[in-house]
Order: C-alpha cells, then sequence, then structure tokens
C-alpha cells in the first residue's frame, strides 16, 4: 500500500498552512513591518519576507501591499489577520498557562517604533551574544506603558524622567539637527534659520514640537514654517529627507549612520539638545529578575557610548551664528 500524506495537513483532515509561514505573516501584520517581525523572530527581514510569500502562494493570493520601506495589508489579509488573532491569541493563552509568567528565557519589551527600528535593532546582536538563550520579543507603539495591564518585562520611554512607582534608567538624551539629501539644493555655505524655514521641513506627527524647538535654540523665536510634510513616524521622515522630498528635524542617535555615510547631511550645523530623552523603565518588581539585569546593563552600555558620540559631535560643531539671516 502506498500511502501518500500532505505534511500540512493534520490526520484529521485539516488542510494547514506551512506554520513557520503562518507565525510570520502575523508577526508581521501586527508590526506592519518586515523589520520589526524579523526582531521578534529572532531573523531577518528578508526571511520573514520569503515565509510571507510561501504563504501568498499556499494560499493564492497577495496578503501584502509592498511599497518602497513599507508594508501593508491588503484587504485579504486583513481578513485572513481578522481570522486567525483569536487562534494565536488562544495559544499564547494555553502556553501562559503551562509556562511560568516571569520565564527567564523570554525578555518582552515594548519601544518607540523609530527607536526600535533606528537604534536598537542594529545592536540587538550584542544582546545575543552575551546571551545566546534569551529570546527577545519586541512591541512598538508610541502610547506609555501600563505594567499593570501590558504583559511586558521592560519598556523604553521618551520622557524627561522616569515615572513614580517604576524603577527607570536615563539611556541617552536626544539632540536635534536639521537633515537633507546631499542632492537636495543648498546655498553656498549652507542655509541660515531663517533660510531653512522658507523651504519644505519634514517631521514626524508624534513629534510637532521638533521644528519650533529647534529654532528657539538657533535665536528664531515663534517660527513661522510656510511649507511642512508630516510623517506618521520618525523613520519615515527621515527617509523622505534621503529621498531629497525636503529637510527633516533628526534626532542625532538617529540618523549618525546616515550621516557618516553621506546619505544625509547637515542642513545647519546646530545641534540642539532638549530636555527630553530616552529612559529605560520596568517595575520593581520585575528589576532583580536575571533578564530584567541583562537588559538593564547592557542598554546602559550602549546608551552611555551614544551620549559620548553626541559629546563627541558637540565639541566638534564649528561655532556659527545661528541668528544670521
Amino acid at each position: 500500500m502506498i500511502a501518500i500524506i500532505d505534511e500540512n495537513s493534520s490526520s484529521d483532515g485539516r488542510r494547514l498552512p506551512p506554520l513557520n509561514a503562518l507565525r510570520a505573516f502575523e508577526a508581521a501584520a501586527r508590526h506592519a513591518s518586515f523589520t520589526l517581525a524579523g526582531a521578534e523572530l529572532c531573523v531577518t527581514a528578508g526571511a520573514v519576507s520569503r515565509q510571507i510569500l510561501l504563504l501568498e502562494a499556499h494560499l493564492g493570493v497577495r496578503l501584502f501591499k509592498r511599497q518602497h520601506r513599507s508594508v501593508s495589508l491588503t484587504r485579504a489579509g486583513e481578513t485572513y489577520l481578522d481570522g486567525i488573532r483569536t487562534a494565536f491569541d488562544q495559544i499564547a493563552a494555553a502556553t501562559a498557562r503551562l509556562v511560568p509568567a516571569d520565564d527567564e528565557r523570554l525578555l518582552r519589551l515594548k519601544l518607540p517604533p523609530t527607536f526600535a527600528i533606528r537604534w536598537l535593532i542594529p545592536r540587538l546582536a550584542s544582546l545575543h551574544a552575551r546571551d545566546g538563550t534569551l529570546s527577545v520579543q519586541i512591541t512598538t507603539s508610541h502610547d506609555a506603558v501600563d505594567f499593570d495591564r501590558e504583559d511586558v518585562d521592560a519598556a523604553v520611554q521618551w520622557i524627561g524622567r522616569p515615572p513614580r512607582g517604576v524603577e527607570g534608567e536615563r539611556l541617552f538624551g536626544e539632540v536635534l539637527v536639521p537633515v537633507c539629501s546631499p542632492r537636495f539644493p543648498m546655498p553656498q555655505g549652507g542655509f541660515s534659520p531663517t533660510a531653512l524655514a522658507r523651504e519644505v521641513l519634514m517631521h514626524s506627527i508624534q513629534r510637532p514640537r521638533d521644528w519650533p524647538r529647534w529654532f528657539d535654540a538657533a535665536g528664531v523665536r515663534d517660527q513661522a514654517l510656510k511649507r511642512t510634510m508630516i510623517f506618521q513616524n520618525s523613520s519615515l521622515t527621515y527617509q523622505g529627507a534621503i529621498e531629497g522630498l525636503g529637510i527633516a528635524i533628526a534626532q542625532l542617535a538617529f540618523v549618525h549612520d546616515e550621516l557618516k555615510t553621506g546619505r544625509l547631511v547637515e542642513a545647519h550645523p546646530l545641534k540642539a539638545p532638549t530636555d527630553m530623552g530616552y529612559v529605560l523603565t520596568y517595575p520593581r518588581a520585575k528589576a532583580r529578575l536575571r533578564k530584567v539585569r541583562l537588559l538593564r546593563d547592557w542598554l546602559a552600555e550602549e546608551g552611555a557610548a551614544t551620549e559620548r558620540l553626541h559629546g563627541a559631535v558637540a565639541a566638534s560643531a564649528p561655532v556659527t551664528d545661528a541668528r544670521a539671516p
């Protein structure tokens, strides 16, 4: 007797898609990012993309619309996600009942999206090098963390100081700098602050005060911005600058690599520190957990390196009259 077995079918006749591909789809749909899904699953963004292509081929439908540096669900993808989300929730709940809540192997983080994409993920390999058994689960959101309601071990927040009732350490401060593509038309000697105000100025919808903060530091009070372009987050804003759409107000720590390689240049040399920064926070009840201590020590080293970078850049910046017309 010859038996032909479909490996995607269960013994009771249920047809299941490739489960690794299904997991990649759920993570990518939740994050709206192959990069963040890869970080959660500890694989590359390319591996996530290949798994989703496999799933799309299995189902015979497109699940994602792939734009330049962004992805979004198709209508079929949205319908499919609604159908499988309950199953994933049930699996997570069953696992939580079986596995202790504070499993030392799983570190659950909540991070601002741009911080995750442009600062933490490029450094994540060095954390895994310290402890190869640690799994990292990343959730991204601009919303403040609520440790009483959310199942996370630690969060990085963009705030002035740690909130009451939690432990916290400041990682690095914030330094604002205007950046643009080297192809962007720039007057000889660069823009003055008042000349900058006449250009297309880009910022994140989450950070409407960045340009006013920078102009205040430049000695230009209540500067009206004549033309603006607003994006959902800072990562998209910086990509707009790389593409030559205008001048972006950027956090120095998040565009350092682009400035170093020349993909971006400073539209004006003034670096404007603010009273905000990135702070690691975690519940006091979890302060002694090994995984939280490992994270805290690693982030302290990485954050200190970023602070040293800020100091070195500020020290090397040329002296200019920021208020020159």
